[in-house]
């Protein structure tokens, strides 16, 4: 069976992808949900190396993970990553480490990048203090407002328990932006957007789908009207997970 490669996003850790999972398995993949750091990563009291890590730190892991399946397959894996995943997955495409990859709700490249009003609000903790050296865990307001604005709210207390702390210099890193070069890219991609998105806003979204359209092997898109950034468990994940499903039978 082939192999997906499942990459989190920031705050998350594997079970993230729970809710989506399954669909992938019934249709013949074999999922790899990582966990990024775990030892680190943690939900209290993280330990004082946490703001060591860096984006590179993140990328390589997953990069060493997509080797691994690489060499016990015989095979490269798909990807799929959602919100900071994402980002990390567009890397892995560049890198040539994976088969296809599919960006979920991605954060955008530094030349994709667009920021509001609202993804300032959702992460008002972190953007206040500015502080690399520093841990934070997304404040319980704005991961409620700007990620589970599309979940019932008698859900939201129940997934903010299992928010980790991440490093203060990954979310720097975001903010200064990566470079990813489209033209290195030949794969197929995916990129999906979310209309209802106050995380990382459709309108970024949109131009990740435009810059991969433009690489060796013309990226596809899709934009779902009714789904917000948490759109790996929201109503209408199944649909979601179906769609990405057959997208992964079709692309070659």
């Amino acid at each position: 069976m082939p192999t997906l490669l499942m990459i989190h996003g920031i705050g998350c850790d594997a079970s993230a992808w729970d809710a989506m999972k399954p669909a992938f398995e019934a249709g013949g993949w074999t999922c790899e949900a990582i966990t990024l750091f775990p030892d680190q990563r943690v939900r209290e009291n993280p330990p004082a190396s946490l703001p060591d890590l860096g984006i590179a730190d993140y990328i390589e892991a997953s990069a060493a993970e997509a080797r691994r399946l690489a060499a016990r397959d015989g095979a490269k894996p798909a990807v799929i990553g959602h919100s900071m995943g994402g980002l990390i997955a567009q890397v892995l495409a560049e890198c040539g480490e994976v088969s296809k990859a599919v960006f979920l709700t991605p954060a955008q490249t530094k030349d994709c990048a667009v920021i509001g009003l609202s993804v300032a609000w959702t992460f008002f903790n972190v953007i206040t203090k500015q502080d690399r050296t520093r841990s934070y865990r997304i404040w319980k307001t704005g991961f409620k407002s700007g990620v589970l604005n599309r979940v019932p709210k008698s859900r939201h207390d129940a997934i903010y328990a299992g928010a980790l702390f991440d490093s203060g210099k990954v979310y720097g890193d975001i903010s200064d932006g990566l470079s990813v070069d489209e033209s290195k890219v030949a794969i197929p991609t995916l990129t999906i957007a979310a209309s209802q998105d106050r995380a990382t806003l459709p309108q970024g979204v949109r131009k990740v789908a435009a810059k991969y359209a433009r690489s060796p092997v013309a990226g596809d898109f899709i934009e779902y009207a009714d789904h917000a950034h948490w759109i790996i468990d929201e109503p209408g994940t199944d649909k979601v997970a179906a769609d990405i499903l057959g997208w992964l039978a079709r692309a070659a």
